[in-house]
């Protein structure tokens, strides 16, 4: 008997020095107030007490061994975040690249941006793209592992306003485009060399043409137009351009790896790809989930 009331003695104390999670510190005023942060046609940062902290350490992994694998996981972000010191704005495209760093095989997955997802402590869902501006990157690879069963650990974002500087020195991108993309861009339909502003307006172009699978696009175009030049003096050209425009926890030595494995795409066709598909609402399935999981580790490709 005085075991046990000693042990309910024990529990008393511990439940009174660890804190509660509160249900919601969100009123309805503040939750509306960042909702409409987020679809601002102009990007704007979620104010600092709402953002979600998050440590590498911290980061949900399907699979911890997947890093001793010989893969590489990386996160392609696409962003309108103004300073990529503190990048917390929209990504306008996700992508997750898996690189084998040995055999150079490369398979991209890609994201819809308006998928929907639900985070610890906010009252409501929102929309993949919209997950950076809670957390940056790290918070995004997190809630990609968790949604959909993968074992990302590394990112490399760019501010979507890079590709414009990256475009212009290669000498324009070649696109084919569908009607509604002409329109949009103000030029004609099917295929065009785009200047690197009218590449930065083709990533813009918002849901309905589908930015993850766009990026990919565009990423190809690139890719085809540098394996024409000197891919490797182009490339270190590039650097002093674009280097204040990402962020990247990539170490130095996977970064040549990764960057090796591109190059070492004949035309692009050795990279094998796969689209992610959400319905009207953004919900997507454990079918479809599975079918992402399969792609990654083996399974045919989609494009």
């Amino acid at each position: 008997m005085k075991k046990a009331i000693a042990l309910v003695c024990v529990l008393c104390i511990l439940m009174s020095i660890i804190p509660v999670q509160a249900e919601s510190v969100w009123t309805d005023d503040a939750w509306n107030q960042v909702v409409h942060l987020l679809h601002a046609s102009q990007p704007s940062p979620v104010p600092t007490d709402r953002r979600i902290s998050i440590s590498q350490s911290q980061v949900y992994l399907a699979d911890p061994t997947e890093q001793r694998s010989g893969w590489l996981n990386v996160a392609l972000i696409s962003t309108d975040a103004p300073d990529m010191r503190q990048n917390f704005g929209r990504s306008e495209a996700l992508l997750v690249c898996r690189v084998n760093q040995k055999t150079g095989e490369f398979r991209l997955l890609s994201l819809p941006e308006y998928m929907t997802v639900q985070l610890t402590g906010l009252p409501g869902e929102i929309q993949l793209k919209h997950v950076n501006c809670f957390g940056g990157p790290l918070l995004a690879i997190d809630t990609v592992n968790r949604e959909l069963g993968l074992s990302v650990n590394r990112y490399c974002a760019v501010n979507v306003d890079a590709f414009a500087d990256i475009v212009d020195r290669v000498g324009g991108v070649t696109l084919t485009l569908n009607s509604e993309e002409a329109e949009a861009l103000g030029i004609g339909s099917g295929k065009q060399t785009l200047t690197g502003m009218q590449a930065v307006q083709y990533l813009k172009l918002r849901r309905q043409w589908d930015g993850a699978l766009r990026f990919k696009l565009l990423l190809e175009a690139l890719m085809r137009q540098m394996s024409g030049n000197n891919l490797i003096s182009g490339a270190l050209a590039l650097v002093d351009t674009v280097l204040h425009m990402i962020d990247t926890n990539l170490t130095m030595d996977e970064i040549v790896t990764f960057a090796f494995a591109l190059l070492d795409q004949q035309e692009m066709k050795g990279i094998e790809s796969y689209r992610l598909e959400a319905d009207a609402e953004g919900h997507v399935d454990e079918q479809a989930r599975q079918a992402c999981r399969d792609f990654l580790s083996g399974g045919a490709s989609v494009r």
